[in-house]
Parts: structure tokens; sequence; C-alpha cells
């Protein structure tokens, strides 16, 4: 990417912070985020979505030019897929690394990967005592989505643009990879090549057809995220 084609835009005025987002506009792409809020518990929660990149972003939080959390912004957020675009994995759970004052505390968010920082505000609560944030807290896989939440806009998938980059045959292997976890059986293939050769299927409907079959209801196993190595599709 090069970083000179941005544009930065700071949401909200200056003399409210409260309103501030993140937003970094590029042809064919953007890159925007907020901070939400900080728990008692001292995890600040927030979200980027990077449209342009196939890697979840680097955040980072700072308070006095210095960092006091980061964390990588890969969580699902069911919200953030329903308003596009993308997939809605660009939630983030920052620990804090110290304390702050409780109050209206000035922040900012940082992305270290393009050198963008956005100012920004949060109300800090009185934070809870605790002991040490311990690395199995840290590695904690968040909520992940759901056929329903793919079935509410599988356009996130792109079904369309990656039948047209694999070809029919990938597609459809992908296809129950992704939902089923297996490969489809001979027969299965030939019927849903010949569905979508001959315009009786589109790739959408192969994929909605599948989140919605008995065989998915059963599977207790979740959907591969995009940042998961068995995600079978690309997302442009």
């Amino acid at each position: 990417m090069n970083a000179g084609a941005y544009v930065a835009k700071w949401g909200g005025p200056q003399s409210d912070l409260r309103r501030s987002y993140l937003r970094v506009g590029c042809p064919g792409y953007m890159i925007e985020g907020h901070i939400e809020s900080l728990a008692p518990d001292g995890v600040v929660h927030g979200w980027v979505r990077d449209t342009g990149s196939h890697a979840p972003c680097h955040v980072q939080v700072l308070h006095g030019g210095q960092m006091v959390a980061e964390a990588m912004a890969a969580q699902f957020r069911a919200d953030l897929l329903r308003t596009g675009p993308g997939h809605g994995h660009y939630g983030f759970a920052a620990h804090l690394l110290r304390r702050l004052p409780p109050g209206p505390c000035s922040v900012a968010l940082h992305l270290p990967r393009y050198g963008r920082t956005a100012p920004m505000a949060l109300l800090v609560p009185l934070l809870e005592n605790r002991a040490p944030v311990q690395v199995e807290t840290l590695l904690m896989i968040g909520p992940s989505w759901t056929p329903a939440d793919v079935l509410g806009r599988p356009s996130c998938l792109d079904p369309a643009g990656n039948h047209l980059r694999m070809g029919t045959a990938r597609f459809v292997d992908a296809a129950y990879r992704f939902v089923l976890g297996r490969w489809p059986s001979k027969a299965e293939a030939q019927f849903q090549a010949d569905s979508l050769d001959r315009g009786r299927l589109s790739p959408e409907d192969i994929l909605v057809e599948l989140l919605r079959s008995g065989e998915r209801a059963d599977i207790d196993t979740v959907l591969p995220s995009p940042f998961d190595p068995a995600f079978p599709f690309t997302l442009e």
C-alpha cells in the first residue's frame, strides 16, 4: 500500500473527541475504526476495519503518547458484518498495561502498520483491582460467526467473485469445506457444478443452500474465520 495515497479524515469536531473516529480513504478500500469503551475490568473495546488487507489490523491505544494497550482487531462483530463492508472480523479487546485515572480521558487510536493516529476520548470507570492478565486470557478466542450471521449477508463472502477467480469445480469444493467442513462427494460436486454452469443456481445460492441444510444444523464446529488457514475463499 502506498501511504502517500491516503487521505485521512477525523470524524467529529476536535472539540468533541467522543465523536471522533479513524477513517483513511484510498481508492477501492477503506481503513476506519473507533475506540468504544473501557470496561471496569480494564479492557478497551473497539474496532478497526481494513478492507484492503487480508490480515487483521494491529491496534495500539495511546495515552500521553505512551502505549497503554494493544491488540489485533480480529474478533467477530455481528453488527459490523450487518452494516458492512467486509466480513465483520474487526473487533478488538485490549487489556490495559497500566491503570488510568477515573473520569474523562484523552487517548489515541494508533495503527502501527500505517503510522496513523486519531485522537479519541474515553470515560474511564473506577477500575477493578485485578491480578495480572494471564497469557491464556490474551489468547482466548472471541465469538465466531454462525450460519445465521452469514445468511444475513452472504455477499460478505463475495460468492460471484470467488466463482470467477476459482472456477466452478474449485468454488464448489470451497463452499463445502467452508460450510460443512468436508469435500463434496462426486455426485454432489457434479450436481452443483451443473447447476452453476447451466444457470439454475448462482454461487450465492449454493452457499445459502448449504448454510440452511440439515447437515450444517447438525454440525457443532464453528465456521472458519477469514483469518483461519482453513478459510477457503479470497476476499478482495
